[in-house]
């Protein structure tokens, strides 16, 4: 029995035994399991730590997006306000600038030498005004404030006077212009003229800039949308069609992968880059413009024989205008209003500009045709004379203290009497949007500063009928004539070298003196190309002088 109790004991101690390390296992799978959940709770943790994290930066990079959303909007608000500042700031003394100079080139005892001072002024102040309008070209497309303004136009004339435009350029290059039209082209259409010619002179001067040697081509063709073209006739849809402009030079061309950023902002072919001209924003404001005129430019060239720039745009037939007297025929460049026509009324014409100089200058140009002139320096002066002296049209500035022209058109156009008096609206700002905040105060015409003599007396013929004594404007001193102009390219490739080295090196450091000096050493030899080299030098055009300089080491295109 005893052996029998120790053995019991031995295998309950072992059942015990087998039993407690069963458990020491299950307590330390039990263990590695709960540690296992640990880790995993820490990991699960770190992961909502993390994803809390990124939440946060979530929710800061959304904060931020916001506020550089708002910072842009504001400085876009700000941009078009300083734009619309600085344009207004530019064009109001170039306004004085052109506008006095016009006045005293009324004066028929100015000496020659005044005058030619004068349309030297006159150039400097248009090339100017042209660079103005590049630069805010380019911010109202940024801006998305590019407009169409569309007016009824005669499309032969614009394209003849490209070609007079261009026609020294080309023979001071040496270069053939031609401007072909086909018998399709309508003469009078309606659509933006100004844009239209932009586009055109940008192309043109492109092609003459990077053509060493050889042509240039403008060809015109017309293709109908609808209906049927009679010489003018037309009746609403039957007068669409799309017109189509190909500029083609024989110059040095360009490479397939210089044809991919042809219209990017900023950037300039091979060949740009090696004229030294230009900023590279012509065709890429040309583009825009096109395609907001319905159509686009297509390019296509070759290295060594030249290149050719399509684009195409809608246009619409218009009638032709009525034949005013007087004017009839002549090109209106070469004339000049010098009074009223016998049996004219005498007409009454109020100017409102917070500017003195304006003022002074509108008021001059309307006295010496004979109309009768009174000046408002802002909104309130000008309908206490309109109610008062009852003026039969009203110039009239948008930007004005105390009351603006806004209003001021406003209050006139809202009695009776107001609908018969002509208001038109006068402003410096560069956006046509003007336009159309104008037209809703009531203005029955707009006007854009800096203007000309001209663009006034075209607004008296246009809403008063009047009529005016015209005479043909004296030619400006030395100023070389499109036919009879000396093939300066040529001729300057006659002349020594060490002259045009001389030359060039003058023109290179814009010294006028040495550039004269240099003229009066070949003067006594060909006095003909002296003459047109001066009058070069008297216009500031070193450019032009270099060219002439350099001709003959452009390599063949």
């Amino acid at each position: 029995m005893q052996v029998v109790g120790i053995s019991a004991s031995m295998v309950v101690g072992t059942l015990l035994l087998v039993a407690l390390w069963a458990l020491l296992r299950r307590l330390r799978a039990r263990e590695r399991d709960l540690e296992r959940k640990a880790q995993e709770l820490a990991g699960s943790r770190a992961a909502e730590q993390r994803l809390g994290e990124e939440l946060a930066e979530a929710r800061r990079a959304e904060e931020e997006a916001r506020r550089a959303r708002e910072e842009a909007v504001t400085a876009s608000r700000a941009k078009s306000a300083f734009l619309a500042n600085m344009s207004h700031e530019l064009r109001t003394p170039l306004n004085s600038i052109l506008g006095f100079a016009q006045l005293v080139e009324r004066d028929p005892s100015l000496a020659d030498r005044h005058r030619e001072n004068l349309a030297v002024i006159c150039k400097s102040g248009e090339h100017l005004l042209g660079l103005v309008n590049d630069i805010l070209e380019m911010a109202k497309i940024e801006a998305g404030r590019m407009t169409l303004v569309d007016v009824d136009f005669d499309l032969h004339g614009t394209l003849s006077g490209l070609s007079e435009m261009f026609a020294v350029e080309a023979q001071k290059r040496g270069l053939t212009l031609t401007v072909e039209r086909e018998q399709d082209v309508p003469r009078y259409v309606h659509g933006d003229e100004g844009k239209l010619r932009q586009v055109l002179i940008n192309l043109l001067g492109n092609a003459l800039k990077f053509t060493p040697r050889g042509s240039v081509t403008l060809r015109a063709s017309a293709r109908r949308s609808t209906g049927t073209y009679d010489g003018g006739a037309h009746d609403g849809a039957a007068g669409r069609m799309r017109v189509s402009f190909a500029v083609t030079d024989t110059g040095r061309g360009m490479a397939k992968e210089e044809l991919a950023e042809l219209f990017e902002a900023f950037a300039q072919t091979a060949t740009g880059r090696r004229s030294r001209e230009g900023t590279g924003l012509g065709l890429h404001i040309s583009r825009r413009i096109v395609r907001l005129m319905g159509g686009d430019i297509r390019v296509e060239s070759q290295v060594g024989r030249g290149t050719t720039l399509r684009f195409d745009v809608r246009l619409s037939l218009a009638d032709a205008p009525d034949a005013r007297a007087g004017g009839a025929g002549r090109h209106p460049a070469t004339l000049r209003a010098v009074g009223l026509s016998p049996g004219q009324p005498r007409y009454r014409v109020l100017v409102v500009d917070d500017r003195w100089d304006v003022r002074h200058c509108l008021l001059k140009l309307l006295d010496a045709v004979g109309i009768e002139a009174r000046s408002a320096t802002n909104g309130l002066g000008a309908v206490a004379q309109w109610e008062t002296w009852a003026p039969h049209l009203v110039l009239l500035d948008l930007r004005m203290p105390l009351l603006d022209g806004y209003e001021a058109a406003s209050r006139i156009k809202s009695s009776p009497r107001g609908h018969a008096t002509v208001v038109v609206a006068m402003t410096a700002s560069a956006f046509e949007q003007n336009r159309a905040l104008a037209a809703e105060a009531g203005c029955d015409d707009f006007v854009s500063k800096p203007f000309r003599d001209a663009d006034i007396l075209g607004l008296l013929t246009k809403h008063l009928g009047a009529r005016f004594e015209v005479e043909e404007r004296p030619a400006e001193p030395g100023a070389i004539q499109g036919a009879s102009a000396v093939d300066l390219a040529r001729a300057a490739a006659g002349l020594p070298a060490a002259l045009r080295n001389d030359l060039r090196r003058a023109a290179t450091r814009l010294d006028a003196k040495a550039v004269q000096a240099t003229i009066d050493r070949f003067r006594p030899e060909d006095a003909e190309l002296a003459g047109a080299v001066a009058e070069l030098a008297r216009g500031y055009r070193f450019d032009s002088i270099l060219a002439l300089s350099s001709a003959d080491e452009e390599e063949p295109s």
